[in-house]
């Protein structure tokens, strides 16, 4: 068997050797897990509205916070995951809403986004513009209204996306995403023709480690 010579050897081997060649290894792992993947932290604002309310313009602000890993290969495409905590829902006015006028629905977000990226920065190694779709499945924590039974709004939604963004620096970026829902937010179960679909822009800041 191949196997006990192998073993053999390895157990004679200085344990200095060993304990090079493992950092080494640990090294190229690591040097590879660099090249390939990035992580950046994400902030910004969400200006949404409800399709099928009595409220209408993009007037519900709220916070979009999470982070996001890229997948880089030799070409400018790219495959992102995100992990977001995104507010959004409906109000009449940015500011000032009676308790009716305003619904509020926080979701936790898990987008997969595909990016294809261009004008390549060669003195650091980072593409400045992309555009990128995708889809991302949400999952609703929090929802308030006065005006609709809480209990029939749908815990999960299902939504398409799409976006672009500009890069300033290695590590400092913007971008600009549109999102529409799948599937109907609100289901009255006594007047079935109320359904409510939800739109939102986002305004964000990203940071590249």
């Amino acid at each position: 068997m191949q196997i006990l010579p192998i073993i053999f050897i390895h157990h004679r081997m200085p344990k200095k050797i060993l304990i090079l060649c493992s950092v080494c290894i640990l090294l190229q792992v690591n040097d590879l897990i660099s090249q390939r993947f990035q992580f950046a932290g994400i902030a910004g604002v969400n200006a949404a509205q409800i399709d099928g309310d009595s409220l209408f313009g993009y007037k519900k602000s709220g916070l979009h916070i999470g982070g996001r890993i890229s997948y880089f290969n030799q070409n400018s495409f790219d495959i992102a995951l995100e992990m977001l905590y995104s507010q959004r829902g409906a109000a009449k006015s940015f500011t000032e809403n009676s308790p009716k006028d305003i619904i509020k629905a926080d979701y936790i977000e898990i987008p997969l986004v595909f990016c294809l990226r261009d004008w390549y920065n060669d003195a650091h190694k980072y593409y400045k513009v992309r555009a990128e779709f995708g889809v991302s499945y949400a999952q609703l924590v929090r929802i308030e209204s006065s005006k609709y039974d809480v209990e029939n709004f749908n815990r999960r939604d299902i939504s398409w996306f799409l976006g672009s963004g500009l890069r300033f620096s290695p590590h400092m970026g913007i971008a600009l995403r549109y999102t529409s829902s799948f599937l109907n937010m609100y289901t009255n179960p006594s007047d079935k023709t109320v359904r409510f679909k939800s739109y939102f822009l986002t305004f964000r800041a990203e940071y590249f480690f």
